[in-house]
């Protein structure tokens, strides 16, 4: 019975280049040492597709399949490592719109960068994707569980869900870069330095989602350049120096709505965090 073909990896491949290279045997000596047929190791030794240190591809891999558009994806590979020696986060959108761009500089008119083709050059160039950074916020579930059952139910009894609006604010890290990035396997991911410039946006919307209030934005300059020319904003903008909700833009800002859940002459719950900057004393037709 013939014996069974065997596949060697680019990593079994490297290891047989560097043996021979440390031995002072002939190759048909070595293939012969090795059970390995002469014409085989010949190849092995011809093509180097892929070296044991460049981390060009994965060394697991049995076969090396060149992409259709070579000069694409050298040009992105080289961009690739050079972003990654910056440590500049690399997301799935960046890579393609950079692999488009490469195409057109390249005159590859026909390259689409699909999914497929992306990720067959992760595939090919032994890259994935990492989270750069991030930690598991505290969580009290029941804490959770006693709100739903004894506050939510009381709100619910006395209020329909058109009008129980939850009312949050975040932080709009308009600078800061992707958290995740594209990176060579085995690659220590470490992330730059963050930007620390921000909006605090205030959004609010109804229980049964058929409403949503108008946002909320804070930044630093009361007339930022960039809205030097614009009339008029499809949201409210306020400022203060960092940045941030003050007990004085609540206040403002829950009277405004007030006046607004007035002329419709309605009476709703606000669900708000306890936040001491989200304070106000009474108010008409808003129970916060």
């Amino acid at each position: 019975m013939a014996s069974k073909r065997k596949i060697l990896s680019f990593a079994e491949k490297n290891e047989l280049i560097e043996r021979f290279q440390n031995s002072n045997l002939s190759k048909a000596a070595f293939a012969k040492a090795n059970s390995i047929p002469r014409t085989t190791f010949n190849n092995i030794l011809t093509a180097k597709l892929c070296s044991s240190n460049a981390q060009i591809c994965d060394q697991e891999r049995k076969r090396q399949r060149l992409s259709l558009y070579e000069n694409v994806d050298k040009a992105l590979l080289s961009w690739v490592k050079y972003a990654r020696s910056q440590n500049a986060p690399i997301s799935w959108n960046v890579l393609k719109e950079k692999s488009l761009e490469f195409a057109i500089e390249l005159g590859e008119s026909s390259f689409v960068a699909s999914n497929g083709w992306l990720q067959r050059f992760n595939s090919r160039r032994n890259l994935s994707f990492k989270k750069l950074c991030g930690e598991a916020a505290d969580f009290d579930s029941s804490s959770l569980k006693e709100w739903k059952d004894v506050v939510l139910r009381d709100i619910l009894e006395r209020y329909e869900s058109a009008n129980v609006f939850n009312v949050d604010e975040c932080g709009l890290f308009y600078r800061i870069l992707p958290d995740r990035t594209l990176c060579f396997k085995g690659e220590k991911c470490v992330g730059g330095k963050k930007s620390k410039e921000r909006l605090t946006v205030l959004l609010a919307a109804n229980m049964d989602l058929s409403e949503k209030i108008i946002p909320l934005v804070i930044g630093k300059f009361l007339k930022p350049r960039c809205l030097k020319n614009c009339k008029s904003l499809p949201l409210f903008y306020d400022a203060n120096s960092k940045a941030w909700m003050t007990a004085d833009i609540w206040e403002k800002t829950l009277r405004r709505w007030d006046l607004n859940f007035s002329k419709q002459k309605r009476k709703v719950a606000l669900i708000a965090d306890n936040c001491t900057a989200q304070y106000i004393s009474q108010l008409n037709n808003m129970d916060p």
